[in-house]
């Protein structure tokens, strides 16, 4: 298992200006330079809506979308993970107390796509990214097609002590492409 992520550190980290800015840069490649882009800001709204920003393009299509990067280190890899579960526990060392789990984002964001995006070395831009829509991901009748793939179990420690294991899928991008609605890949 890696070592435990800072989870407000890494969301700083990738919440910068500079990120921001490469993302716009991506949305307008892929809606038009006329798009609309609307940031979901407030950590409390964005859980509350379940998705980071919407995107308006020109025809007035409306799309909500959840926003991944991942580290260089992942780059030219052909998987992409999708949150399924997280066990949450009151401290990172054992033993420890269980207290509570809770699924992942593939199964609570309300974003009908994602943009995955991979960081460049030194985390400012993207080296590459995709577009894909959730649906059937987020389908339950989908839930079986996950076990075919590999296992990620990520730790993350809070601010408040708790420990955190997720259990990530790594799902090639040939069956994102395959299986979803409508996918777009741009690489740099």
């Amino acid at each position: 298992m890696s070592e435990a992520r800072n989870f407000e550190k890494d969301l700083q980290q990738s919440n910068t200006p500079q990120i921001r800015e490469a993302w716009e840069r991506i949305f307008k490649l892929k809606f038009g330079e006329d798009c609309q882009i609307n940031w979901k800001d407030d950590i409390n709204l964005q859980k509350g809506l379940g998705t980071d920003i919407t995107i308006v393009t020109k025809q007035g299509r409306r799309y909500s979308v959840e926003l991944k990067s991942r580290n260089n280190t992942c780059y030219k890899d052909e998987k992409y993970i999708m949150e399924i579960i997280s066990h949450v526990y009151d401290k990172e060392e054992k033993p420890r107390n269980h207290l509570w789990s809770k699924s992942g984002w593939i199964y609570t964001t309300t974003a009908e796509y994602i943009f995955h995006g991979t960081l460049n070395n030194d985390g400012t831009d993207f080296c590459e990214v995709i577009f894909y829509s959730l649906n059937p991901f987020k389908n339950e009748s989908y839930k079986s097609e996950f076990d075919k793939y590999d296992n990620l179990w990520l730790p993350t420690v809070f601010a408040n002590g708790n420990f955190q294991l997720t259990l990530n899928k790594l799902i090639p991008k040939e069956i994102i492409k395959k299986d979803s609605m409508e996918f777009w890949e741009w690489i740099k």
